[in-house]
């Protein structure tokens, strides 16, 4: 008996042992303690649409247009913002990720904004919206951040779902589709805008129906909430450094003036590849036209060559291009493969010599100009030739070799340049702002925009360095050009 006993004393005094060794209950603000205290750790995922239901969700405008359809939020009718208003997060998320599945069906126009408020009467007042959108009506396309950062080059299958993953991190926005990144995007203070609620704050979520035509369909939607103290993203693209205030006010501005902002001369070569342009498109808002020179001599001398690059081109989100150099090109390429292209890019610089053969004007060594009068009526006629191609871009429009450049304004006359304009316009045909180049001058700058043609821009690259676009940026603002000054989506030729 006496060993019991002892032996229930001994097991009181283990109860009381582990008891102390329990952490005290959370408390309350009122200091009593709660019923259950929910931690949400950094890496959990929470459903903001149950699938079944429109609970959480609440609809402007329009109350019929939203509807729940096979586990999707589907928008068919007027038009309508749905704005998420349930108890996660008290709907107020300021760093986060989230992700969600979206399908589009025909011309829809669609889009998410986040860090926004609910509306009852318009669209949502502040925060950014990124741009889900197969209308031809809205050169905005999927992945852009809207008036912000554009990509213009529509790459998405209608009817079919895609992924889009986002994170807001203090001042920095990401943005994938299906895995590519097509945003990483730093608000800098001070930033123009179109619309003044169109900045970081904190804020809900909201799902787009622009107008009766839109079909869209959402799924799968789930936030990550991350702490106020999160680390600035980690954008792991270290290719290419952050823009500082000055490019990115400089973008912003353009974004907000709706001027696209497209380089249409990014060569493979060098080191660069197309998933190093997509970096450099993400980070500086500039989209990306990928090309190589075709011809003979050039890195796609033949048709098998062509198709190659096409086939890996098309896989990313940029638009597809060829450097011309034979002035029978349209004649070798095979036809099936130039209306695949979004653009042909040409210039003047390689003009036959007396003896009918290629000669490469920026090597001087190679040939005399005794009469450079005489050699400038031979020079313009093949100007012409060129831009009477079916190209879609001249670059180093009125180039000069630099031992007559002295001369540019005797032999590049006005009646020459207003002949040479007057052809590209005929032919839509754009004039390009080139990096590292002189051309074109003032003078043929302001009479392509008193005569209405457009203008592109180019880096004309030979590795995969970082560029500055200042002297691109400058013309655009010297001069004022709008959003009709500049090529935006290429008109497509049709090869037969």
């Amino acid at each position: 008996m006496k060993k019991m006993f002892a032996l229930i004393a001994l097991l009181v005094l283990w109860v009381n042992f582990v008891s102390c060794q329990k952490p005290p209950q959370e408390k309350t603000q009122e200091g009593s303690p709660s019923q259950e205290v929910v931690q949400t750790p950094q890496t959990d995922w929470r459903p903001l649409f149950d699938g079944k239901t429109l609970t959480s969700w609440k609809a402007s405008e329009s109350q019929t247009t939203w509807k729940v359809l096979d586990g999707a939020l589907v928008s068919d009718g007027d038009r309508s913002h749905l704005f998420y208003d349930g108890t996660i997060g008290n709907h107020d998320f300021k760093n986060f990720e989230l992700k969600l599945a979206f399908k589009l069906e025909g011309a829809s126009n669609s889009g998410l904004f986040f860090h926004t408020e609910f509306s009852e009467t318009a669209s949502p007042p502040k925060g950014y919206e990124i741009q889900i959108n197969s209308s031809s009506k809205e050169d905005k396309k999927t992945g852009s951040l809207f008036s912000v950062r554009s990509i213009y080059k529509d790459f998405l299958s209608n009817g079919e779902w895609h992924n889009l993953w986002m994170k807001v991190v203090d001042k920095r926005i990401q943005v994938k589709i299906d895995d590519i990144l097509l945003a990483d995007y730093i608000e800098f203070d001070g930033t123009p805008r179109s619309r003044k609620g169109r900045l970081l704050s904190s804020g809900t979520f909201a799902l787009q129906a622009h107008d009766l035509t839109t079909k869209a369909a959402y799924k799968d939607i789930s936030v990550k909430i991350l702490p106020d103290d999160t680390a600035d993203s980690d954008s792991n693209t270290s290719f290419i450094p952050d823009p500082d205030a000055d490019f990115a006010r400089r973008m912003d501005g353009f974004g907000a003036k709706n001027i696209p902002m497209i380089d249409f001369h990014i060569h493979l070569r060098g080191g660069m590849t197309a998933e190093k342009a997509l970096i450099h498109q993400a980070k500086t808002g500039i989209q990306s036209g990928l090309l190589e020179n075709a011809g003979q001599d050039w890195p796609l001398s033949d048709n098998q060559k062509i198709e190659q690059f096409i086939i890996e081109a098309e896989k990313y989100p940029v638009f597809i291009g060829l450097q011309v150099n034979d002035r029978d090109w349209f004649r070798k390429i095979d036809a099936t493969l130039l209306n695949k292209l979004d653009y042909v890019l040409a210039d003047t610089m390689i003009m036959n010599n007396e003896a009918g053969n290629p000669q490469k004007l920026w090597l001087e060594e190679e040939y005399q100009i005794d009469d450079p009068e005489a050699w400038m009526e031979r020079y313009f006629q093949h100007c012409m030739t060129v831009v009477n191609e079916p190209v879609t871009i001249l670059a180093n429009p009125t180039y000069l070799p630099s031992r007559i450049a002295d001369l540019y304004d005797k032999l590049w006359t006005e009646e020459r340049m207003l002949q040479f304009i007057e052809a590209g316009i005929k032919n839509d045909v754009a004039f390009e702002f080139q990096v590292g180049s002189d051309f074109p001058k003032p003078r043929f700058i302001e009479l392509c925009k008193e005569k209405g043609a457009k203008f592109s821009i180019g880096r004309n690259n030979h590795d995969d360095k970082p560029v500055n676009y200042n002297p691109c940026f400058d013309k655009i603002e010297k001069y004022d050009l709008k959003t009709k000054d500049m090529l935006l989506v290429p008109k497509k030729r049709e090869f037969k």
